[in-house]
């Protein structure tokens, strides 16, 4: 049976939704287990604020996709005002709206994680399956040389005489036609986002998708059947018009770091870390000026990496150093990156032809925290380190030399006041850069950490399965989770992480013999007319077995409890459905 997608701002909600799963957010978390959790016959609702656009709807204007494609439309910030924090509120999330790169979390991050908190599932050993498996999600190739375009081209060839390392990037495009707008949303469907992937395989599956529908409280978190209260939006997404409730035994909480702990806080659900070791990734834009026609807007927009200076198995941190990326964005965008206006403002963009731009990605320690005000207020608190600052500093002054080195005539750093550099020597001016509030316009595209995956509640927001301590089957499978910086782009980690805790799910709500239990369950997947008819009473026998924790195959195989113990379990919740009726209460 074909699920839908539903558009609640032009029809007439109903008042309550069951079902048995639950998925608040439609990204890369989110639609990764829809499409699990549905292919494997469980009831699947999926519950989106943003719309579905689509096609034409994918104007390539600035003003209009801002609006609709990102949260706050594209407003949202820092309590302070010094980072820009772009998340997607668009059916498909993130996918939709980032410039595709596909990093997976190093080798050196989960050897980390693993080590220093706990996360033995994230060990490189256990997590490489489902890091594959994400691969193919995304159809993840090479950015072939022909869509490197000239903006790149003058990074690596910055970067080449310096004998400086770098690389040409991964990407989820398949059939680009080197538009770049990217980060307003691709109207040719080129990105493999959860979209194009995740979600029609949900779909086909059966799984119902609800967009404009924002979730604001889930209730009763600590009992059998959770009730997620809903408001409905307009078409435009402006005003909450309506309400219902949904009514669900799994809570899958997947709607970005910032949004999945205001949820859970706005809840009163979780422990003291919910919405705290918030990690952003600010990232600075620097432009290179060439006197010839750079171009930058066509092709792909960010293809070429610089790594030299990237450490991806720093002892205390993980991830940490820097790498300098080439990127491009539209006028709208790029002219509100500029510290510029007026007369001055006209002139600088009337070189937009002939810029070449990077962004510089400096990872970050847990520095922020969301709060959520008793009126439901939204509060991003985010302290700038002084680690982060000097790195900062060290890669605006490699960035410029890069550029200048590859022929710019001059080098922009989009601070106030403006850093102008023309030559080498110049470049060390870049040391004495503040970074105080406000002064510099830094961008955060990868928030992570804010319900913190932890073996103990004292020392994260969620257990090794992504289940919020304190509540019953209510979890989180997106960055939350994550105790630093998984990569320099969050989407790969994701769709592994959600993968991984999906198949977890999975193996506890299903027969351990099962080939849905299995990490590569759905390497080689039978259509749903190959599938044999379920059980009516499947799904109440599978949420008894998670409630009540049978999950005789664990972590690496080991037994989390006796054969004895799991037979006890299975004859418990035997009897207790004998004693019950069927369907949801």
């Amino acid at each position: 049976m074909s699920g839908s997608i539903i558009d609640l701002s032009r029809q007439a909600p109903p008042d309550r939704i069951a079902a048995e799963v639950c998925i608040i957010g439609s990204g890369c978390g989110g639609g990764t287990a829809a499409r699990l959790l549905a292919e494997a016959g469980h009831e699947v609702v999926v519950l989106e604020e943003g719309r579905d656009v689509i096609g034409a709807e994918r104007t390539q204007r600035d003003g209009a996709m801002y609006d609709q494609l990102y949260m706050d439309r594209g407003g949202r910030a820092t309590h302070d005002l010094s980072v820009s924090v772009l998340q997607g509120r668009v059916l498909g999330g993130g996918g939709v709206i980032n410039a595709s790169d596909v990093v997976p979390a190093p080798e050196g991050v989960l050897r980390h994680w693993a080590a220093k908190f706990g996360l033995e599932d994230f060990a490189p050993e256990r997590f490489q399956v489902f890091q594959e498996a994400a691969l193919d999600d995304l159809s993840a190739s090479r950015i072939p040389e022909e869509l490197v375009n000239l903006a790149n081209d003058k990074l690596r060839q910055g970067a080449t005489a310096l004998g400086l390392r770098g690389e040409v990037m991964r990407h989820n495009r398949v059939g680009c036609r080197g538009l770049g707008t990217c980060l307003i949303g691709c109207p040719v469907h080129a990105k493999r986002s959860p979209r194009m992937v995740a979600l029609p395989h949900a779909i086909r599956a059966g799984a119902r998708i609800y967009t404009r529908t924002r979730a604001v409280k889930i209730d009763k978190a600590s009992e059998e059947l959770k009730e997620i209260k809903v408001r409905v939006l307009d078409p435009g997404g402006y005003h909450e018009h309506a309400e219902l409730t949904v009514r669900a035994r799994i809570v899958i909480v997947a709607a970005n770091a910032i949004a999945s702990a205001q949820l859970l806080l706005r809840s009163g659900v979780g422990n003291d870390h919910v919405g705290r070791n918030l990690t952003l990734q600010p990232q600075l834009p620097i432009i290179g000026i060439f006197d010839e026609r750079i171009a930058a807007f066509d092709g792909v927009p960010q293809s070429y990496a610089v790594t030299e200076f990237e450490e991806e198995d720093n002892a205390e941190y993980g991830l940490w150093g820097y790498r300098i990326e080439g990127i491009m964005g539209t006028p709208g965008i790029v002219s509100t990156l500029l510290p510029l206006s007026g007369a001055e403002g006209m002139r600088a963009m009337a070189q937009y032809d002939r810029m070449a731009a990077s962004l510089l990605l400096v990872p970050d320690a847990p520095s922020g925290q969301v709060q959520v005000a008793r009126s439901g207020r939204l509060t991003i608190r985010y302290a700038q380190r002084r680690d982060h600052q000097e790195r900062l500093r060290h890669a605006v002054e490699n960035a410029a030399k890069i550029y200048l080195e590859a022929g710019a005539k001059e080098v922009l750093v989009p601070t106030l006041p403006p850093l102008t550099i023309r030559t080498a020597g110049d470049a060390r001016r870049a040391r004495e850069l503040g970074f105080e509030p406000a002064t510099a316009p830094l961008i955060s595209a990868h928030q992570q950490g804010t319900v913190r995956f932890a073996a103990h509640e004292r020392d994260g927001g969620a257990d090794l399965d992504g289940r919020v301590y304190g509540t019953r089957d209510v979890y989180v499978f997106d960055s939350s989770g994550f105790p630093t910086s998984a990569s320099s782009h969050t989407m790969t980690p994701i769709i592994a992480a959600s993968r991984m805790l999906t198949s977890k799910l999975l193996t506890r709500t299903q027969d351990a013999d099962s080939p849905a239990a299995h990490p590569r369950m759905y390497a080689a997947r039978p259509s749903s007319s190959q599938r044999p008819p379920r059980r009516p009473e499947a799904p109440m026998i599978e949420s008894f077995q998670g409630a009540l924790g049978l999950a005789c195959v664990t972590r690496a195989g080991h037994s989390s409890s006796t054969w004895m113990d799991c037979v006890g379990h299975i004859m418990h919740a035997s009897r207790t459905l004998s004693s019950r009726s069927g369907g949801m209460a």
